[in-house]
């Protein structure tokens, strides 16, 4: 069975409930984007239900501890009195986590909360290169993503795929010349992460958007679980990432042929130009 040490008692865990960990999910979000380190923001969690009564048998610990576990923690100590001066006394390396290769995805790894732990980890350390330079994707809160959201809305043709019309509202700012501080570039940099890309350049002069990397997959996929998707939206992320990656394959830079990601898209407006166009290629 299961357990993490616990001030030095040992805890079995048992399974919770899919709304425990999603309300867990939900009370964790906003300290990641606030820059709080996930398993620091856990064990403050336990200590803050200790310090209310709360048991180590309750669910709202359970869930807290279960996460700790899928992150490689096994002992750790909490102050039950509010103060600071935790500490993790025991934690899985590396290479200890990857001796468990299985989808962190899978019905069973929802359930113990592997999926969330998983997801999270991943949207807390995400990277994207826009025209070279790496940024952090920001985890910005919900009313400075729906305006970024409505605007790829607005803006998608018929049967085009989101990810194209992502990119193109995002390099019609970069081209506007906005600041790279500019909060509707972190938007539209987040959504473009969820979906699976993470380097994208924009040349004004040619009125190019070039895709520099292939796609993440274990991006998309947590966006999916974070977002509802369950089994089924987890797996067709994936189906959708690897897809694209094919085809970028296929595009080897240049003149895209057959199989290559090239559509009429000009940088940002409703209407394509003549040059227009969004280019998938390996970065060499």
């Amino acid at each position: 069975m299961a357990q993490v040490t616990l001030n030095g008692q040992d805890i079995p865990l048992t399974v919770q409930s899919q709304e425990t960990l999603g309300l867990l999910g939900q009370s964790l979000v906003p300290l990641i984007a606030a820059g709080h380190e996930l398993i620091a923001s856990l064990g403050g969690i336990v200590g803050e239900a200790l310090k209310q009564g709360m048991l180590p048998t309750d669910a709202k610990v359970q869930a807290c501890l279960w996460l700790l576990h899928e992150l490689g923690v096994r002992a750790m100590t909490v102050p039950t009195d509010g103060g600071s001066g935790g500490s993790i006394d025991r934690i899985m390396d590396a290479a200890e986590l990857a001796r468990d290769a299985s989808d962190p995805y899978s019905p069973g790894n929802m359930a113990t909360g592997r999926a969330l732990a998983t997801a999270l980890r991943n949207v807390s350390a995400r990277t994207f290169i826009l025209n070279g330079e790496p940024r952090a994707v920001r985890l910005l809160p919900r009313e400075k993503i729906v305006p970024a959201i409505q605007a790829v809305v607005d803006m998608r043709r018929l049967n085009e795929p989101v990810h194209l019309t992502t990119t193109r509202a995002l390099a019609g700012i970069v081209a506007s010349g906005a600041s790279m501080q500019d909060e509707r570039i972190d938007a539209l940099v987040e959504l473009a992460s969820d979906l699976g890309i993470v380097a994208l350049s924009v040349d004004r002069a040619t009125n190019t958007i070039t895709f520099e990397a292939e796609f993440s997959e274990a991006n998309a996929a947590a966006s999916a679980y974070l977002q509802g998707g369950g089994v089924q939206g987890v797996q067709g992320a994936r189906q959708r990432v690897r897809y694209l990656n094919q085809q970028m394959r296929g595009a080897d830079g240049g003149a895209a042929p057959s199989g290559a990601v090239q559509t009429p898209s000009g940088i940002g407006g409703a209407k394509p130009t003549p040059k227009g166009f969004v280019q998938a290629r390996r970065r060499r």
